[in-house]
């Protein structure tokens, strides 16, 4: 059972791997790193606590994801509060998940959730894992140390192995795909006629006095919406960089400081035979081959239990000396290069270790110099920020405008386009600006706006520039918009009218062809088609297969089309597909599509069943 889970893995790694990415993706650094106490318990699944700053982690990782799937969304309107219940019903669902896979005893060897980590790209430089990356990157996640992140990852191995086990087992049988596929690959016979819409619109025709009439009774449509423009200064950390400028002695002045605190510890190269089945002959077989110089390579493709490395020779990548278990690490600090050591016992079994390669970290001026000149950049453009935004807060308050203020600021003042209470272009894209705007301290008193933190470091102030009030638009601004919509709802009316008399002859179970007949209306046919034909439209099709089949005679119904059409359609016969006469991709497309689904059913049924056994307290 190991060895087929083993076998599993890379799969499973990639997963994990996409989920992590996503992970950094979608929600940034610096954000998340959350000081609630690890102690303060949230709820109590089965006994085990999930934390407030699990929680809490959850949340902001949910807020950044629905921000950067939405960003013109308002952020104020993505409170906490609102996805606590939400994101609580996730991490209990994950919870219950990771509880079955303990207690059914899957689980993963440390040494792969370490190749995973010497992997995901977010965590490397040039190609390499960087431990200080590493450590910064899962911090700014909220991981207060490494350990926990693993702890993250070996869940999520557990959760995905469950899953799997539970989606590879489901089956469909060769019954069940036929009768799907006699449904699926059906045929059906129908006539239909339409009773078109477009017609009773060109039939249309309107005097001056019904206009005229239309407008006055309807006025109140006519009214144009109140907008106003806005005058506004806007400050970010980005419009501030470019002003910025650093000396080379600046530059040279932080690196001195950088280097001092620098690690450059060597990262060592490991290689290793790892032995689940530790029993004391095999380790003493593998110790006597090393010990008379046999290949290490060829030992690893002979001996080895990690599936992950046995084609590389058993090379585990590069370590500062906190990647692998303490005792790897030690035993593997004490080797020259080309050396194995006697055996190493940890939780993962025996390994021998090999170090392959010491790489000498240098931290050079060259290879620094254009970062920390960036950094130096943005330090300094942070530092004006916040004194520009205090200024800034100052100087509006209570400003006669805002061309002054942006004066003093060495800013630019902006005037918006009109825009009314939903919203425009620019600016007034954001909820928080338009909200601002029609705020009566600013529309009614003229006052200018707080300064508006519209997140990521982007600051805005605004008052108002011109008002534009309602007014009532005369008949000949709206002449072309009335016309149509009288027209279309004298159309309307008189379809309806038709309409309702050929449903009176539905309902009295008068037949396709006599309806034409009597109403003048043309027939099409429609015979043996599948649901994929091209022969109707998409509309009448789907339509036609939604109806029952017919049993000792046609079935009649009607329906209005979203062009304004009211179709009547007789379905006369239904013929299922046989599966000896499709052929065998299209048999197994069916049979792939119908596992997925059952797969999926079964799933999520059997983590709410999880669920709803679990003891849960909040």
């Amino acid at each position: 059972m190991l060895l087929d889970f083993r076998n599993n893995m890379r799969g499973v790694a990639i997963g994990i791997t996409i989920v992590i990415a996503l992970i950094f993706a979608l929600t940034g650094t610096g954000s998340l790193f959350l000081s609630t106490p690890d102690s303060e318990s949230a709820l109590v699944v089965n006994g085990e606590d999930i934390s407030e700053r699990e929680v809490l982690q959850a949340i902001a990782r949910e807020q950044s994801r629905i921000l950067n799937s939405n960003p013109e969304i308002d952020r104020t309107l993505i409170d906490d509060v609102a996805l606590r219940p939400q994101v609580l019903r996730q991490l209990i669902s994950r919870e219950v998940l990771i509880q079955a896979a303990s207690d059914q005893d899957l689980g993963v060897a440390p040494s792969l959730i370490n190749e995973l980590i010497l992997d995901i790209e977010q965590f490397q430089t040039d190609g390499v894992f960087d431990q200080d990356r590493f450590r910064y990157a899962i911090r700014s996640q909220g991981y207060p140390s490494s350990s926990k992140f693993t702890e993250m990852l070996a869940d999520q191995f557990l959760v995905e192995q469950l899953s799997n086990g539970i989606v590879d087992t489901s089956f469909i049988t060769s019954d069940e795909v036929a009768s799907l596929t006699a449904l699926v690959d059906q045929k059906r016979s129908f006539e239909f006629a339409r009773l078109a819409y477009q017609p009773f619109v060109d039939a249309v025709e309107l005097s001056d006095e019904q206009i005229a009439n239309y407008y006055d009774e309807n006025q109140a449509q006519y009214m144009t919406e109140r907008k106003l423009s806005v005058e506004y200064i806007e400050l970010n950390s980005a419009m501030l960089l470019d002003q910025q400028s650093v000396s080379d002695e600046q530059v040279q002045a932080r690196f001195d400081q950088e280097a001092e605190s620098a690690d450059n510890s060597p990262s060592l190269r490991a290689a290793h035979i790892l032995l689940e089945d530790d029993s004391a002959e095999l380790i003493a077989e593998v110790q006597a081959k090393i010990d008379a110089g046999e290949d290490f390579s060829e030992l690893v493709n002979e001996y080895t239990q990690d599936v992950a490395t046995a084609e590389m020779g058993g090379d585990l990548g590069f370590t500062d000396g906190s990647t692998f278990p303490d005792a790897f690490e030690e035993a593997l600090a004490a080797l020259e290069v080309g050396q194995v050591s006697a055996p190493v016992e940890t939780v993962s079994g025996t390994h021998f270790v090999k170090l392959l390669e010491v790489e000498k970290k240098e931290f050079l001026f060259e290879d620094q110099q254009q970062r920390i000149a960036q950094e130096l950049k943005q330090e300094a453009a942070d530092t004006l920020l916040v004194e520009k935004l205090e200024m800034l807060k100052e100087l509006a308050f209570n400003a006669d405008n805002l061309q002054e203020v942006a004066e003093d600021l060495a800013l630019q003042a902006k005037t918006s386009e009109p825009f009314s209470q939903n919203g425009g272009t620019g600016v007034a894209a954001s909820a928080m600006v338009v909200n601002a705007a029609y705020s009566p301290e600013v529309a009614e008193d003229g006052y200018a706006s707080e300064v508006l933190d519209l997140g990521d470091d982007n600051y805005i102030v605004l008052r108002l520039n011109e008002n534009f009030p309602s007014r009532q638009q005369s008949l000949e601004e709206v002449r072309v918009q009335l016309t149509q919509t009288l027209t279309n709802a004298i159309a309307q009316e008189n379809i309806d009218a038709k309409t309702a008399e050929v449903t009176a002859a539905l309902d009295a179970k008068d037949s396709l062809s006599s309806i034409a007949t009597k109403f003048k209306l043309e027939v099409e046919k429609a015979d043996a088609v599948d649901r994929r034909n091209q022969v109707v439209s998409a509309e009448i099709n789907t339509f036609a297969f939604e109806l029952a089949t017919p049993r000792e005679s046609a079935i009649t119904d009607s329906f209005t089309a979203a062009n304004g059409d009211f179709v009547v359609l007789e379905l006369s016969e239904v013929q299922l597909a046989d599966k000896g006469s499709l052929d065998k991709e299209r048999l197994d497309l069916i049979r792939s599509a119908a596992a997925t689904a059952t797969s999926s059913k079964e799933f999520v049924a059997y983590q709410q069943a999880l669920i709803e056994q679990a003891k849960i307290v909040q």
